[in-house]
């Protein structure tokens, strides 16, 4: 195999908290009752992903920008993330983070470890503070779109590409590219991965993709 782009999956992949949205109701204490009944619904099938969202940013609505990021901040990283990242980028590799997070917490993560680009969803922000308003641009379970038209765009086969990733929602991913790994991934997941870490650290992951160059 030869290795010319690897996708990630950014929260529960490179960070240690599965959902930044979830992280940031909690926070705020607008989780219980509130924000977990918005996710029970979308599970059931009785809203969809957009309606989804929007009302939980409607829960945001008037935040001041300052107080959100101090939160989002908090959020850290998974052991081994920058020997991955740093092998990444020393071996001219590009790397894509496709993620249904915040983008708050994606282009931190992505600037902080010199990630090539990055795609996620926006809160819309004005005068300092957040309008309740979404840009949704990675729906659930649609990473594997993203994954198709990356490499059509930059010529790249899907053979040469591998992604990682934890959760449901990385499946499309998984199965659009030729090498897939899933670190601590979800059970329902073994089923699309190649390979499975579970040792707690992303260096692991590297290795691996060290053996598929």
């Amino acid at each position: 195999m030869s290795l010319k782009i690897v996708f990630l999956d950014c929260d529960g992949t490179l960070t240690t908290v599965k959902s930044s949205w979830e992280y940031l109701h909690r926070r705020l204490g607008l989780w219980d009752n509130h924000a977990d009944e918005f996710q029970r619904l979308f599970r059931e099938g009785k809203i969809d992903y957009y309606e989804f969202c929007k009302r939980d940013a409607l829960l945001w609505k008037g935040l001041p920008l300052e107080r959100v990021m101090a939160v989002i901040g908090e959020i850290p990283y998974h052991d081994g993330v920058r020997e991955l990242t740093d092998w990444l980028r020393a071996e001219g590799i590009p790397s894509v983070i496709l993620s249904t997070g915040l983008s708050f917490l994606v282009e931190r993560v992505r600037q902080d470890l010199g990630i090539t680009r990055a795609l996620s969803n926006d809160l819309v922000v004005h005068e300092g503070r957040l309008t309740g308003e979404i840009k949704i641009h990675v729906e659930h379970d649609k990473k594997g779109y993203w994954v198709h038209r990356i490499l059509q765009e930059l010529g790249i086969a899907p053979g040469e590409a591998a992604a990682i990733g934890d959760g449901e929602g990385d499946r499309g991913m998984f199965e659009s590219v030729g090498l897939s790994i899933g670190y601590n991934p979800h059970p329902n997941l073994l089923s699309s991965v190649d390979h499975a870490v579970y040792n707690g650290s992303l260096a692991s992951a590297a290795e691996l993709l060290k053996r598929h160059t």
